[in-house]
């Protein structure tokens, strides 16, 4: 929907207050139990949950958005070892995954403040001035690519130029006098302007302009709103206010290109008002894997009700992840027992445990050993491996995943 009508009066909210209350606490006391459960859990097992949540919640949008996106291909491709050529689809959940680790390191007040919020988004730069005007450089040569059939009709004017005494001067008046060619020239004038602003590679607002936008869409006005909504929620409970700020994001839409950030915006919310803040919640995983599907053209208090068992769902994953990788590792850990002092077999379990994908030169680069003793070390867990992921000889990959 990409309409900016998103109305939330007072009435409004005291009936969705109402009509969401039961969901809004079942999701709340669901994130709160995991996010203790982290909190109190070993370091190692609840770094490994965190990193594996940012894979899984990547991979879970990309799949809401009807792609197809294989986790361990993931994976290898954050580690830049592609078993296959990474897809558009694997390059934007490896986008997404950088930038949920990174958002997971900002304090929230930092990552939902206004100003921070447009530069994010690209939109809070004023309107630069017409290229038109500085097509020249100081060293007098022009920065600026030109359109190809640009570049091609110069080229075809060279090869064909001319004498003047040549040309036929009255029939030259004739063509431009005529009113058909005079609005052919104004067209391609105005179509040679608008590619020429398209094309600037010499700064970072015209190399952000080379996918085409729609002129009318007023990132900046949905921004707002959104904004609106989200100061409208203060008053709400988290879980219900965390809802409504995705709700609202997904109906305004206030980013053509980025609109997956949403997500990671309304986890932020419930990291700012005390409900999540062990982790960065992987609300499009439990929206994945929940049987709603948002739509708008539902009722706000059936999204919400919706959004709110997403998180839900989101939380008890994180549980049942986390006791998996408890359990890989208590598995792990048995092939320690009987080691000497000095043996770094444990710390290779915690590295399985810490990091989704691990491979003989990451290990023997955090344990301080030779790749030989990492080879090693991988035998004498035999069984309790980890998967390999990658199904070569050489250059291979573990991970709990």
């Amino acid at each position: 929907m990409n309409s900016t009508h998103y109305d939330l009066s007072r009435g409004d909210r005291q009936a969705l207050v109402a009509d969401c209350a039961a969901a809004a606490e079942i999701a709340a006391i669901a994130l709160a139990r995991f996010d203790e459960r982290l909190s109190r859990a070993e370091p190692v097992l609840a770094e490994g949950a965190r990193q594996r949540g940012h894979a899984f919640e990547a991979q879970a949008l990309i799949g809401l958005s009807g792609g197809l996106c294989p986790l361990e291909d993931l994976c290898l491709h954050d580690a830049g070892m592609d078993v296959h050529s990474p897809t558009r689809e694997i390059a934007r959940a490896a986008a997404m995954l950088d930038e949920r680790r990174r958002l997971a390191r900002r304090e929230p007040a930092e990552i939902l403040n206004p100003g921070a919020l447009r530069q994010r988004l690209g939109i809070d730069k004023p309107e630069e001035e017409d290229r038109s005007s500085r097509k020249r450089t100081t060293s007098g040569t022009a920065k600026q690519i030109a359109a190809p059939w640009e570049r091609i009709d110069r080229e075809d004017d060279e090869e064909h130029q001319v004498d003047e005494d040549d040309l036929d001067l009255e029939e030259e008046e004739d063509d431009h006098g005529d009113p058909a060619f005079a609005e052919i020239d104004a067209l391609l004038a105005r179509t040679r302007k608008k590619l020429d602003s398209w094309n600037d590679l010499s700064s970072d607002e015209g190399r952000k302009s080379l996918t085409l936008r729609d002129p009318g869409y007023d990132a900046a006005g949905r921004l707002s709103r959104w904004e609106t909504i989200l100061e409208e929620g203060r008053g709400l409970p988290a879980a219900l206010a965390a809802a409504l700020a995705l709700d609202a994001w997904l109906w305004l839409e206030p980013s053509e290109r980025a609109g997956e950030l949403g997500f990671a915006f309304a986890a932020t919310v419930l990291r700012e008002r005390g409900l999540a803040t062990a982790h960065l919640p992987a609300l499009g995983l439990g929206l994945r894997r929940g049987k709603f599907r948002w739509s708008p053209h539902q009722a706000l208090s059936l999204r919400i009700a919706g959004l709110l068992d997403a998180s839900a769902e989101a939380a008890a994953f994180g549980q049942a992840d986390l006791n998996r990788l408890s359990l890989a590792q208590t598995v792990m850990l048995r092939k320690c027992k009987g080691r000497r002092g000095n043996s770094k077999l444990a710390e290779l379990v915690d590295l399985f445990v810490a990091s989704p994908l691990v491979t003989v030169q990451l290990a023997a680069a955090r344990l301080e050993v030779t790749p030989q003793a990492v080879e090693a070390m991988l035998k004498q867990l035999g069984g309790s491996l980890p998967r390999e992921l990658t199904g070569r000889k050489r250059y291979r990959a573990w991970g709990v995943l």
